[in-house]
């Protein structure tokens, strides 16, 4: 096996190894977005529910309940972007993961080649040797 072989194989699974780290932490992104979105969902649905309810202090506490609403909506449509960008972002990462596995996989060919040809010409080798040495006897 070459050595410079093996050490760009070594390099690789190092990076498809952060490539992987910098995926997950990507998908936690996502995953915190996408919480923080669903929560919000569920304040405006309570809070309509109770915006709607007949109770006599209702009115007392509409207009702040209004405001609530409206900072949560505003808060939901900042979150709207962010979300596309962390899409992106895990889709990018996944992306350059499989690129740094695919190479690995080439590697690893080209490695087991190396190997496999390192050997046969050293039975080619052994066996003129011995060709060669039983001739002189």
């Amino acid at each position: 096996m070459s050595a410079p072989d093996q050490k760009r194989l070594d390099g690789m699974r190092r990076i498809a190894e952060l490539r992987r780290q910098l995926k997950r932490i990507e998908e936690l992104r996502l995953a915190r977005v996408t919480r923080e979105e669903a929560e919000i969902d569920e304040k405006c649905t309570a809070l309509i529910a109770t915006m709607n309810d007949d109770t006599p202090l209702h009115g007392l506490f509409a207009g702040h309940m209004a405001n609530r609403l409206r900072r949560l909506t505003e808060r939901k449509t900042l979150l709207e972007p962010l979300k596309a960008q962390q899409i992106a972002a895990v889709m990018t990462e996944a992306r350059h993961t499989r690129f740094a596995e695919t190479m690995i996989d080439r590697l690893e060919v080209s490695v087991a080649a190396s190997e496999e040809k390192r050997q046969l010409e050293s039975l080619i080798e052994g066996a003129l040797a011995r060709r060669h040495h039983a001739s002189l006897a």
